[in-house]
């Protein structure tokens, strides 16, 4: 599978203080564009470096709305990342994400910083994901024995993942009666 460059959005230029829902409504706006602008398989990154508050009105607003587009499958196979410079910076959206059942991926604290899932995300889900980002990609098979688990258990946890655009997936072969995929670790 193709890896593309993550185009890189500054939230920062929306201010350095931001609390407001309006303001977040405004953001809101500027992502989306961003979001639509990006071929099929881009990946927008939204960096939180130069902010000194993101309150949890602007970014349910802002980022946790987008996020709840973006599971609807409106935006096809985009994703989107967040680049914080530290874990303090992303606990309100943390907590956004969870109250709307979401999850997103979060790397805290610089490039070489650790990835981390942000919002709700069941223990099962978190350790489907921590092994394919191990791996990079893998198919539901290889995924549901390194696991342990049956294969039609597997193929649920990792559609979720799927939905909620924290893994991409590749179509490899069309065997009947079910085409067969090898699913990919994001950020490549």
């Amino acid at each position: 599978m193709k890896t593309m460059k993550p185009t890189l959005l500054e939230i920062s230029q929306f201010g350095r203080r931001l609390g407001t829902r309006s303001e977040g409504a405004s953001a809101r706006r500027v992502l989306l564009a961003a979001l639509d602008a990006l071929p099929d398989g881009g990946q927008l990154a939204l960096s939180l470096e130069g902010l000194d508050v993101l309150s949890g009105s602007f970014a349910d607003e802002a980022i946790g709305k987008v996020c709840q587009l973006l599971s609807s499958g409106v935006h096809g196979d985009r994703t989107v990342v967040i680049h914080s410079p530290s874990a303090d910076l992303v606990e309100d959206l943390d907590d956004k994400l969870a109250q709307r059942k979401l999850a997103m991926l979060c790397r805290v604290g610089g490039k070489d910083g650790d990835w981390r899932v942000l919002g709700r995300l069941a223990r099962p889900l978190v350790e489907t994901l921590e092994l394919l980002h191990e791996r990079g990609s893998a198919t539901t098979k290889e995924l549901a024995e390194e696991l342990g688990i049956p294969a039609n258990a597997c193929h649920n946890r990792i559609r979720r993942l799927v939905l909620l655009h924290l893994v991409r997936e590749e179509k490899i072969a069309a065997v009947a009666p079910n085409a067969q995929y090898r699913f990919h670790a994001i950020p490549g």
